[in-house]
């Protein structure tokens, strides 16, 4: 039987009874606007006891244009629930339109993440 000590849940009813999320991260991308800006990932606190409860606390910009951010996932699937040496410590950030996925270091400090590393390759 496994410990369950891992970063996710046996079953979609026991992540329903685990602590709620107190800050989400949320892909924001200007795709068909007039606007020329890179996309960026959002950190909202959904924490209803904080001060800044409903608020985009952080804004993430990616280092180029014309990415369009998509499917964001974890480095550690729920799957992993048992295995302690796992930690959802990076969100992966997939791209569109260009090559590029994004690895966003939540881990360090959740309320204002940044980049880990960028992930390019030439399209056939």
């Amino acid at each position: 039987m496994c410990s369950g000590c891992g970063p996710g849940y046996r079953s979609p009813l026991d992540a329903m009874k685990g602590p709620r999320e107190r800050i989400v991260y949320l892909p924001c991308i200007y795709r068909s606007t007039a606007v020329q800006k890179p996309d960026y990932l959002a950190t909202v606190d959904v924490d209803p006891e904080s001060p800044t409860y409903c608020q985009v606390i952080h804004r993430l910009p990616m280092p180029n244009l014309n990415d369009e951010l998509h499917h964001s996932g974890w480095n550690a699937c729920s799957s992993c629930f048992g295995d302690p040496t796992r930690t959802r410590n990076r969100l992966i950030l997939p791209s569109l339109i260009s090559s590029r996925i994004y690895v966003i270091d939540v881990g360090t400090e959740p309320r204002s993440p940044r980049i880990h590393k960028v992930s390019s390759r030439t399209r056939c």
